[in-house]
């Protein structure tokens, strides 16, 4: 049959009619697919160590996660998570990650090094508005090693709105090695309006030779942009080779990489860092922002501070928050409330030292549901539900009528078919009237040949 004959023309039509229904009446859907397809939402554990199968994805986090009951295994990422401002917690790692990197001293000697974190290596990589609260990195390594609470290792990647708060020690054998408060060895990255809380120790074991030690609130060493952010430390640092302690960061260098520029700008710094450094070559960086700069070309600019840098000449005793040789800990148990997190407080009865862990979030108490309107025959009513303990309102729900509406209504409002069916039935409705049309050309044909 011809295209161009009378019964083509009118099946083109249909079938014309028929694709522009599908686009008016699908748009939505297809457009949603499309979204879900290009972000993973994650709600869990298992989501969040699912990165490491697609780690160049884009993520992001739609509540609080919790870590608790097993290590954390550090994850390698290179793509871009958004935490939605919500917070993982009772995070605890003791193991570095699968991936290892190259890492640079003063000097530019290279060392093959193991990393710390949440995130083992960020490369390339976007993390936005995430926290991480009650945290602990325990590290005992032999070799070469960077520790921190987001990642232990980041290259050419942006960390911005991000908060961590929680402890990250490590005991160390090898040569280059420090713990941050966000990220360990860093090169060609920016941070932005960030926060860290952090307890930091470093204790050396390297007997062979000197270490190259660095402890930084936001870096420990490496090269970047930072900006806007606020750091509360508390420092300790055995070391029988060079330190390199800052408030900010513990060395500010090129690190032998394609990055040459960098700042820190605007950020605020408040706590101490206690150290010793064994070493007749004696150098002894500990400053509030920058412990050492050897990068010229970076702005150190509109930063301030409540720093103390305490240096100790006893090397015979390893530094550490806790100032109790046999400590006695009581526990202290702060329940959740509405706005603010539950936890649980360990201090020592000797010294007062204290730490917190087992965090859980914030929660309402919901009371019984409260009749705002009736319904009747005619209208729905409401219903809403409120906190007993601060009275905000938790839920509102419609009160279905009470009886069903007349038959008569019930008829015309099944008329109402959906967008989908109408489109549906309206095909069908052409198809039949095309094939009329078609017969009753074919019949007058006969007659008039």
């Amino acid at each position: 049959m011809s295209i161009h004959s009378p019964a083509g023309k009118i099946i083109s039509g249909i079938m014309t009619f028929g694709i522009m229904m599908m686009f008016l009446c699908f748009p939505q859907r297809i457009s949603a697919e499309g979204a879900s397809a290009a972000l993973t939402e994650i709600s869990d554990a298992a989501g969040l160590s699912g990165i490491a199968n697609d780690p160049g994805g884009h993520y992001k986090l739609i509540c609080d996660i919790d870590l608790s009951g097993a290590d954390w295994q550090p994850v390698a990422f290179s793509g871009k998570l958004d935490g939605g401002g919500h917070t993982v917690y009772n995070m605890r790692v003791t193991g570095v990650g699968h991936h290892t990197r190259i890492s640079r001293d003063g000097n530019r000697k290279e060392y093959d090094t193991s990393f710390a974190g949440l995130f083992s290596v960020l490369e390339n990589a976007e993390v936005t508005n995430l926290n991480i609260k009650g945290a602990l990195v325990d590290i005992t390594e032999n070799k070469h090693c960077f520790a921190a609470l987001l990642a232990g290792y980041s290259d050419n990647s942006t960390i911005s709105g991000c908060f961590a708060e929680g402890r990250v020690h490590l005991v160390n054998g090898g040569v280059n090695a420090g713990v941050g408060g966000l990220v360990g060895y860093g090169t060609g990255i920016a941070v932005d309006a960030c926060e860290a809380d952090v307890e930091l120790v470093f204790e050396d074991r390297y007997e062979e030779g000197r270490c190259e030690q660095f402890m930084g609130g936001i870096l420990s060493c490496g090269i970047g942009s930072l900006t806007d952010c606020k750091v509360r430390i508390d420092g300790y640092d055995s070391c029988h080779g060079y330190v390199h302690n800052g408030g900010i960061v513990g060395m500010f260098y090129r690190c032998g990489t394609e990055y040459y520029n960098g700042g820190m700008t605007g950020n605020y710094v408040e706590g101490q860092i206690s150290f010793f450094e064994d070493n007749p070559d004696r150098r002894a960086y500990c400053k509030p922002f920058a412990g050492e700069l050897l990068t010229r070309s970076v702005k150190v600019r509109h930063n301030t501070h409540q720093f103390r840098s305490n240096e100790t000449r006893d090397f015979s005793v390893v530094l550490s928050p806790e100032k109790c040789g046999q400590p006695d800990y009581e526990d202290i148990i702060t329940p959740p409330a509405c706005e603010s997190w539950g936890y649980t407080t360990h201090r020592c009865r000797g010294c007062g030292y204290s730490w917190a862990d087992t965090y859980t979030p914030p929660r309402h108490e919901p009371g019984e549901w409260v009749i705002v309107s009736d319904s009747d025959e005619a209208r729905q009513g409401l219903k809403r539900q409120y906190c007993t303990k601060c009275g905000v309102l938790l839920d509102e729900q419609a009160i279905e009528v009470k009886e069903k509406q007349p038959s008569a209504e019930k008829n015309s409002g099944s008329l109402l078919l959906p967008v989908s069916v109408a489109a549906a039935a309206a095909l069908v409705l052409l198809a039949v009237v095309a094939m009329l049309l078609i017969a009753r050309r074919r019949k007058a044909a006969k007659h008039h040949p």
